[in-house]
């Protein structure tokens, strides 16, 4: 089954964050807890982990989108 992922919580109340890249390209496998994505908020740039495991169906944005 899919899971749909968003966001989460970076801090500080912000709600979007510029994607810098994505560790997992679509299609490949990816662990619990493995970085997926890095993205930037207006303080930090963070490495956001893999809620689940399983493979990346979709991206929702691309590299340099918010």
């Amino acid at each position: 089954m899919a899971k749909e992922f968003h966001l989460p919580d970076v801090g500080e109340g912000l709600t979007e964050a510029v994607i810098v890249a994505w560790h997992v390209d679509v299609g490949n496998p990816v662990a619990m807890d493995a970085p997926l994505v890095e993205v930037e908020t207006d303080k930090a740039v963070i490495d956001i982990p893999a809620p689940v495991a399983g493979v990346l169906l979709h991206r929702g944005a691309e590299e340099g989108e918010t």
